[in-house]
């Protein structure tokens, strides 16, 4: 029977291993503030992420590709999929534009692992060793509406106003354009497991998601919205997994961000579909699926 290993990094930064022979990671952020709750250990340079083979991107905001980089250049084996603007903000980033701080040299033959995958596209991978198998699907997907108490929210710090140069650069230097999901089943040759996996909840596509019922696992972000029940509500619905795996829920980067309490969501969930598993993963902890 297939083994997948998860370890959560916060938001949903999340490394799956099927096997001990195939790695995944999902939408690279590492680099939190020091007041994020809650607290990580790992840093983009540093984080051990062995084995890496494939990097999926939902989206283009910072919280979801900031050290989408740093993963490239220190594992020259692994491929990334992702939107085109995530291509165009990681060129930016890379560069000095975006903050005048930072670079990150990648090469040219860094750069040819980034594939622009658009909805619809499929790809396929496999270990090295040929005994896990990926196919990869992009779903067609929108970003949650922001709701005006989480505007207000972070509009009313004064920490954002009091360094407003600083938080512009991460809230209006990743334009997100074009948003996905993804169908990620992976096979060995006894057993075969499916991820769905969203950056960012959307329900907006009921006869797209219809696609995609009866997924192992769901990983859902709970963020976005003080009141996010109702999306995480019909796209668990929707979806009908066997487990879902709550994310995104974290503080990561005060005062912007904060931390959303989803035991509403855990109570509808026991209630409505009793049968659906909820697979809390503990920060940077390996948890088997």
């Amino acid at each position: 029977m297939m083994s997948i290993v998860a370890t959560w990094y916060g938001t949903v930064a999340i490394h799956l291993v099927a096997n001990g022979r195939f790695g995944i990671f999902l939408d690279p952020y590492f680099a939190r503030p020091s007041d994020a709750f809650p607290r990580f250990k790992a840093a983009p340079d540093t984080v051990h992420l062995d084995p890496l083979d494939a990097i999926f991107v939902s989206h283009s905001h910072f919280d979801h590709i900031l050290n989408l980089p740093n993963l490239v250049r220190r594992y020259p084996s692994v491929h990334a999929y992702v939107p085109a603007t995530t291509v165009e903000n990681c060129r930016r980033l890379c560069s000095g534009a975006t903050f005048r701080h930072y670079r990150c040299e990648m090469t040219d033959a860094d750069w040819q692992r980034v594939h622009t995958i658009t909805a619809g596209d499929s790809i396929s991978r496999s270990s090295q060793d040929g005994s896990v198998k990926l196919r990869a699907t992009a779903i067609k997907s929108e970003h949650v509406p922001f709701d005006a108490y989480s505007i207000l929210r972070g509009l009313s710090r004064p920490k954002l106003w009091q360094r407003w140069g600083h938080y512009s650069k991460y809230l209006f230097g990743f334009p997100k354009r074009e948003v996905l999901g993804w169908d990620l089943r992976l096979t060995d040759h006894d057993d075969s497991r499916r991820i769905v996996f969203f950056g960012s909840l959307c329900k907006e596509y009921p006869e797209i998601l219809s696609r995609h019922t009866g997924c192992d696992y769901f990983i859902v972000p709970l963020a976005g919205r003080r009141n996010i029940l109702p999306h995480a509500m019909a796209m668990t619905q929707a979806l009908r997994p066997k487990a879902v795996i709550p994310a995104h829920y974290d503080d990561f980067f005060p005062p912007i961000s904060y931390f959303t309490d989803f035991r509403n969501y855990e109570e509808w969930l026991a209630l409505a579909l009793p049968e659906v598993k909820l697979v809390r993963l503990a920060p940077e902890q390996p948890t088997a699926l």
